[in-house]
């Protein structure tokens, strides 16, 4: 079979609704890195249940939620005390209520979006002008009138 056709390994993790993740695992791993990490996560807590308690940095949804289950989890464990648990999810309950204020994305991923949205009206009006043919009555000169004719024809006479 030739590598190129050869399909990479898929994760392994096993979702809530019974369904299997389906992205692609790293290289030499069961999971893809989302998951990976999670597992990893797991691992060193079981090895060090006295570790700091820490929480993903807040900048997307996914994040909030995933910070959203380790609280869950230090209560259940008995890490952190109800009290601070509360405090904890009230932040991050503030911070995905900000997360429509926020724009983490590096300025390079979206300027090319915001360019063509403000390029495009322009560039649309001048297809438009350039596939419309010409006006022929504003580039033809109007006729001219009989006295017309007759004044420039004696002035070029008299010359």
């Amino acid at each position: 079979m030739n590598h190129k056709s050869k399909k990479p390994a898929q994760c392994e993790h096993i979702k809530a609704n019974g369904l299997r993740c389906g992205s692609p695992a790293l290289r030499q791993r069961r999971y893809c890195y989302f998951h990976f990490c999670a597992h990893d996560l797991r691992r060193r807590r079981r090895q060090h249940p006295n570790a700091p308690f820490v929480l993903p940095l807040l900048e997307d949804a996914n994040s909030i939620q995933i910070a959203i289950q380790q609280v869950a989890e230090a209560v259940l464990e008995e890490r952190i005390d109800n009290k601070r648990a509360g405090l904890v999810l009230f932040a991050l309950q503030t911070a995905a209520c900000n997360l429509k204020n926020t724009d983490f994305e590096p300025k390079q991923l979206r300027e090319p979006e915001e360019q063509s949205s403000a390029i495009s009206p322009i560039v649309e009006l001048l297809l438009r002008e350039m596939d419309r043919p010409p006006d022929t009555d504003v580039l033809k000169k109007p006729p001219a009138s009989a006295p017309e004719r007759e004044i420039s024809s004696a002035t070029s006479s008299s010359a």
